[in-house]
């Protein structure tokens, strides 16, 4: 089962029989059973049939869509799970202030233990960067996390630890490229451009898993509540940024699988190329599918989807919620 990212300009995704062909023209690009597939990205000025919606909506596979640059537009999908007493205890869950708060400390404690655990593995030894002050400082905020009473509060300290990371972050490199700190909307150099569309994909896979269990998206336990904003995805993603995205940023650039030709610059924005693009696509299915890469029993997809449960679980039962940690090991 694998995920079918169609980017080429111009295409059409049609029905035929049971399968989906993608066309441009007389041209015949691909052509795979429906049964193969889970999910499907559609990327710019692509054109999907009524009829091959249908039957995607039908088989449950939900498709999305994204501009030509990486940026999530929405997604069309079969009816949701009508698991309303799921939704109705998640509504108790956030109203409950200690019990919303506490799951948004364990949220902001595992994402900034997984960011120390990068900056541990990944160091390089270099004379202009010494790695174990930036851990030190992390401590020092992840020790006051405890004492933080307010959703913004603990937003504060993910916001400081998450600078010092990215400041760690561009040390993590040997390539052609520098990075010096995080900046987005748009990306103002290759390295950002990669890490902005992984987390967008990322928030596409988390996205669904949530939905398909009939979650309240828009409820979030640390992002909290904002107009058109599925806060409960973003709080996921958090526990997976770095074993996810991160690494992989940093695989396709150490390894020179993506370099200076995979990217162009069009009004001034720096963008992957459609040879950039598809390397990236390729090797994000690859990242998710391959359980060696997760460096455990089970791949990030079916990682995700067991987190998804565990959280049900905890919102149906009261437990807690153990967000995912990964434990890498300390060097490479």
């Amino acid at each position: 089962m694998a995920v079918l990212y169609v980017k080429e300009q111009g295409a059409y995704v049609r029905r035929k029989n049971e399968r989906v062909l993608v066309s441009k023209g007389a041209e015949t690009l691909l052509e795979i059973p429906v049964a193969n597939l889970t999910n499907m990205a559609v990327i710019g000025s692509v054109q999907v049939t009524a009829q091959a919606l249908q039957m995607l909506m039908t088989r449950g596979v939900d498709v999305n869509y994204f501009s030509r640059s990486g940026k999530y537009l929405g997604c069309t999908a079969a009816e949701a799970s009508k698991n309303i007493f799921l939704r109705l205890a998640q509504y108790e869950v956030w109203n409950d202030l200690e019990r919303r708060l506490a799951v948004a400390r364990r949220i902001v404690d595992n994402k900034i233990r997984n960011q120390m655990t990068m900056i541990r593995r990944f160091h390089f030894d270099r004379e202009d960067y010494a790695w174990q002050p930036d851990v030190e400082k992390m401590e020092e905020y992840l020790g006051k996390l405890p004492g933080r009473q307010t959703s913004s509060e603990i937003l504060g300290v993910e916001g400081i630890c998450s600078s010092i990371y990215f400041g760690a972050f561009g040390h993590m490199f040997r390539c052609e490229f520098e990075f010096h700190g995080r900046n987005r909307r748009p990306p103002r150099d290759p390295i950002n451009v990669m890490i902005s569309l992984g987390y967008t994909f990322l928030t596409k896979e988390v996205n669904n898993a949530l939905d398909a269990e009939s979650f309240e998206m828009y409820l979030g336990f640390l992002h909290g509540i904002r107009y058109g904003r599925k806060s409960l995805a973003l709080d996921m993603v958090e526990e997976f940024r770095q074993p996810v995205v991160d690494r992989l940023v940093i695989r396709l650039f150490n390894k020179r699988m993506i370099t200076e030709y995979d990217f162009s610059t069009e009004e001034d924005q720096i963008l992957l190329n459609e040879d950039g693009f598809q390397k990236f696509c390729r090797e994000f299915e690859r990242w998710m599918t391959d359980k060696s890469f997760s460096e455990g029993e089970m791949s990030f997809r079916s990682r995700i989807r067991e987190q998804v449960s565990l959280l049900k679980k905890a919102v149906q039962t009261g437990a807690d919620y153990v967000p995912f940690r990964w434990e890498g090991p300390t060097c490479i």
